[in-house]
């Protein structure tokens, strides 16, 4: 099995959701990988991955209102 390890920093502007799915996109391809399993590590201590289908423009806005609400700024 082929193993590929790659790193690459996204610049965020304050809290909300970063897409990082183009970037690991092109990883991969760059990679020449055709089938396999990614790994994405987030090293940071108040960041997280979601993993969804995105096939809703509102999920996103959705998520961040509830999140909003469960945790708010003040």
């Amino acid at each position: 099995m082929k193993v590929h390890v790659d790193e690459f920093a996204m610049r965020t502007h304050g809290k909300g959701m970063t897409e990082v799915t183009s970037t690991v996109e092109r990883i991969v391809r760059d990679a020449g990988i055709v089938s396999g399993q990614v790994t994405v590590f987030v090293r940071h201590t108040s960041a997280s991955l979601v993993i969804m289908e995105n096939a809703d423009p509102t999920a996103c806005r959705d998520m961040e209102a509830y999140f909003e609400h469960l945790v708010p700024e003040d």
